[in-house]
């Protein structure tokens, strides 16, 4: 079992609907095994400097603006149907309609996840049009294809022989730029709102967590998942703490976008593999004459990703 998979609580549904019953109750959860505190706080702390970048974001994005407002910024809903047919054209544009398939269940916690052959959707369906396309970017254009890289180097499953560094803060970074590429609102809203988030909840309990997020997220099933995602992995959801790896996304998108300051605004090295940004040159020095697969985004028009990234930075004030 996967430590993601491990922090699911046996008891989730029931919990569930004794908070929403008592809204000052904060979940007693249960776990298959016992959970690892060193695990859950691993990605933290968090940092003033990041903090008050993701406060700023937060505080353009929400002026004058709900969350429906921010929502409806996406497009039309899609259905289930047009979803899948979606992913499946997306996958044949990079040649993968054979690699991976879909799978959809309601017990699912993130939205949209991928391992090295399934593509995995929480029922049920919550996209609209730009988001499902910056989804497709995020999982397939850039964890897929870094993934499918990286199998063909010399230093595969040989990270540490090799000296590789923890590459996870690099990958989510790059994923959530790419994310925000296909979206008109260029706002990293949700990823900042995840660090304050999870900044708060080393010290708050599930209740205020999720009374504190009522500002933001006015849907009662996005709250709970937010909260959930914050505090899950705790037995007694009153206590300070919780998981802290959604701070790697926001801060991996700052970290990143510098790295793409400085290199002319092409993420080409990025995909030679499953690494961290200190690893592209040692990584090129492994495999010198390696042409990376890229997705279309990139490969179609470096002046276009690089003016798009631009443009994140800008709406950003990365």
């Amino acid at each position: 079992m996967s430590f993601v998979t491990s922090l699911i609580p046996k008891n989730l549904n029931q919990e569930k609907e004794k908070f929403f019953a008592d809204q000052t109750y904060n979940p007693q959860f249960r776990y298959a095994e016992s959970i690892d505190q060193n695990k859950l706080e691993k990605y933290g702390p968090t940092t003033n400097a990041y903090l008050k970048i993701a406060e700023n974001i937060v505080e353009k994005a929400y002026f004058g603006k709900t969350e429906d407002d921010l929502q409806k910024m996406e497009g039309p809903v899609v259905s289930q149907r047009d979803i899948e047919k979606t992913i499946y054209t997306f996958l044949h544009m990079h040649n993968l309609q054979k690699r991976f398939k879909i799978v959809w269940s309601s017990s699912f916690v993130s939205r949209t996840s991928i391992t090295a052959d399934t593509i995995k959707l929480r029922l049920p369906p919550d996209f609209r049009k730009e988001g499902l396309l910056g989804m497709l970017y995020h999982e397939v254009g850039t964890h897929a294809l870094r993934r499918i890289n990286y199998e063909k180097q010399p230093w595969f499953k040989s990270k540490k022989k090799y000296g590789f560094s923890d590459y996870l803060k690099t990958e989510e970074g790059l994923a959530t730029l790419h994310f925000l590429m296909p979206r008109s609102f260029k706002f990293a809203y949700w990823s900042a709102l995840d660090y304050i988030t999870v900044s708060k909840a080393q010290h708050a309990s599930f209740v205020e967590i999720w009374n504190f997020l009522g500002t933001y997220i006015q849907n009662p099933e996005r709250r709970w998942l937010m909260a959930l995602k914050k505090k899950r992995g705790l037995t007694d959801t009153s206590k300070p703490g919780g998981y802290t790896k959604d701070l790697v996304y926001f801060e991996g998108l700052i970290d990143v976008y510098g790295w793409l300051k400085k290199n002319n605004f092409d993420s080409t090295n990025l995909y030679f593999g499953k690494l961290a940004l200190e690893d592209v040159e040692k990584a090129i020095l492994l495999n010198p004459k390696f042409h990376p697969q890229l997705p279309s985004f990139l490969s179609l028009s470096k002046e276009k990703y690089a003016q798009e990234i631009k443009k994140i930075g800008d709406y950003n004030e990365l």
